[in-house]
């Protein structure tokens, strides 16, 4: 086939980088180039707009525009403008070059920073680094214990840095950092409010002193929103539980959310329990039945079963656990287990059942013997007298 030339009839076109289309457009979902397009297109007309109207114009949820900006704010193709109060006021379009692959930037000697050419992975690292320096140098941390912590009865919590409100010249220094600033817009975003000042210690303290990932950070924010637990309260203990967990990366996070949440909700429901999250002391015993004794969830839950079927007004996290430290000092694993270790119960009820029942008769036929010589006795007593 012959080669073709593409021309235009009008000059109506938005300006796109050749190296959006060469290096970038590729590799990125296909509604995050939608985006990147009609973002070009309200570029060079120069109008406003808001979060809602572009979702309308793509036919997405604005969750969805929101997902778009984030991904392209890390590949360094759009970046946020802010007003004198820290406000995001605008989305700029970035000029793009040729991206730096991770082995050359492996060989700079300069430092550089965390948005500027080291890639997601390298970000990574470099904070997980951090991360264990603070925790293994730091002499002023402590033991501490939160609503979403997933620690076992018997295990020790991992030493947690203290929260401290930052001075001003931290305060400063952390507002000046880009990165920063482009997470705490997207906390107002899921949060759908303005950070308080305590909203902005806590998120602070997650990214500064717990130093948890851009991206980590990016799926707390997510997570929390998802199941409608915005306060920031409650977003620092999942931060807090996360460390405690040696949690440094999404894909982490993800494993550990369906691991553990989902087995604490199906828990909940097959005791009948369906309006909260369980407390601090019932997610203890389910980390103690899957950490210390083992157990996979379909075994927790047979057990949870069997409880609400003895004590269907009454069934406690205690009895439960009673089940399952019963099953575990009889080595059960699995459900052949169970039915053998019901056949001996089975069994040896039978077995006391049977001796009760001689036993019974015994006493009843020697009742009978004594009742009828008792009558013999006093039948030749009268004989006697007449």
């Amino acid at each position: 086939m012959a080669t073709i030339k593409v021309s235009a009839e009008e000059e109506t076109f938005s300006s796109i980088s050749n190296n959006f289309i060469d290096y970038y457009m590729n590799e990125a979902n296909g509604d995050f180039v939608k985006l990147y397009l009609y973002l070009a297109r309200l570029c060079s007309s120069g109008a406003g707009i808001s979060v809602p109207d572009i979702a309308d114009h793509l036919d997405c949820t604005e969750k969805d525009v929101c997902r778009g900006v984030r991904y392209w704010i890390k590949k360094n193709v759009l970046k946020l403008s802010y007003d004198d109060n820290d406000e995001v006021n605008g989305i700029i379009i970035c000029s793009l070059s040729k991206p730096v692959k991770a082995s050359d930037k492996k060989k700079l000697k300069v430092d550089i920073s965390l948005n500027s050419l080291e890639t997601d992975d390298d970000i990574s690292d470099s904070k997980g680094t951090e991360k264990n320096a603070s925790s293994e140098d730091s002499s002023d941390t402590s033991p501490e214990t939160d609503d979403s912590a997933s620690s076992s009865i018997t295990a020790e919590e991992k030493a947690i840095p203290k929260k401290f409100s930052p001075t001003p010249a931290a305060l400063n220094s952390v507002l000046a950092d880009s990165m920063f600033l482009n997470l705490k817009a997207e906390a107002e975003a899921y949060c759908d409010k303005t950070l308080s000042k305590n909203d902005l210690d806590s998120l602070i303290y997650i990214y500064d002193t717990l130093k948890l990932s851009f991206d980590l950070i990016e799926y707390l924010l997510e997570y929390c929103a998802s199941i409608k637990k915005t306060n920031f309260t409650y977003i620092e203990k999942v931060a807090r539980n996360w460390f405690n967990n040696n949690i440094t990366t999404r894909t982490e996070a993800e494993e550990f959310t369906v691991r553990y949440y989902s087995l604490y909700t199906k828990i909940l429901k097959e005791l009948g329990i369906t309006s909260r999250m369980p407390a601090p002391v019932e997610r203890q015993f389910i980390d103690h039945w899957t950490r210390d004794l083992g157990f996979m969830e379909p075994l927790i839950l047979e057990a949870c079963r069997r409880a609400i079927s003895s004590k269907p007004n009454s069934v406690t996290f205690n009895y439960v656990n009673g089940i399952l430290e019963s099953w575990y000092n009889s080595n059960v694993r699995s459900f052949s287990d169970i039915n053998v270790l019901d056949d001996k119960h089975r069994n040896a009820r039978k077995t006391t059942n049977k001796s009760d029942s001689s036993e019974h008769a015994a006493s009843s036929s020697s009742k009978s013997s004594s009742a009828l010589k008792d009558i013999e006795n006093l039948y030749l007593k009268e004989v006697k007298n007449s």
